[in-house]
């Protein structure tokens, strides 16, 4: 894929894993069990490469060797855990830090739930360092406007008095200890 200047935007190389590391501002506290998805990359590799960034230095040039991975974190850590040496990587060179972040929500949501908690202070980081309206969180993420709202108002409560839904529990529902 090209931008407007015919330079490449994305590119995909196989990257040493040791140049890969994740991001800080993964809404995905919790990768979770890994013991299948390691079997599984054992029995037939990585089929779907991951999606990551070039780390620049304080005057925004790359710096060499060194990517932070947007998308596919669980097959970093579980291909790490299988002993690979290199991952097959679509480098974004144009990706926003705001964009990164709503399309880790985006990915999140679409893979495996995130907790509302999770979600909300996704949200939440994208108001704040970003600037983004409700009205654009929902667009991009998919939920109702209400949605959005509720789930930044989870972000008020006190955080250990929140916790975590039992298996039991619907998921729209959070527990407080009272």
């Amino acid at each position: 894929m090209f931008g407007i200047d015919n330079k490449p935007k994305i590119c995909v190389f196989n990257l040493p894993i040791e140049w890969l590391h994740p991001h800080p501002h993964n809404p995905r506290k919790d990768l979770g069990d890994l013991s299948e998805l390691v079997e599984s990359i054992k029995a037939v590799g990585i089929k779907q490469n991951l999606t990551v960034v070039p780390d620049r230095d304080e005057n925004g040039d790359m710096l060499d060797d060194s990517y932070t991975v947007i998308i596919g974190h669980r097959r970093m850590a579980a291909a790490k855990a299988a002993g690979f040496k290199e991952l097959p990587c679509a480098i974004d060179m144009e990706i926003t830090p705001a964009e990164q972040i709503a399309l880790m929500l985006h990915e999140n949501m679409q893979r495996r739930q995130l907790t509302p908690l999770e979600e909300g202070l996704g949200f939440q980081q994208l108001q704040l360092e970003f600037g983004w309206p409700i009205g654009k969180i929902s667009d991009y993420s998919g939920f109702s406007e209400t949605t959005v709202r509720d789930r930044l108002r989870l972000t008020q409560f006190d955080k250990t008095k929140v916790k975590k839904p039992t298996k039991n529990a619907s998921r729209s529902l959070w527990n407080l200890k009272r």
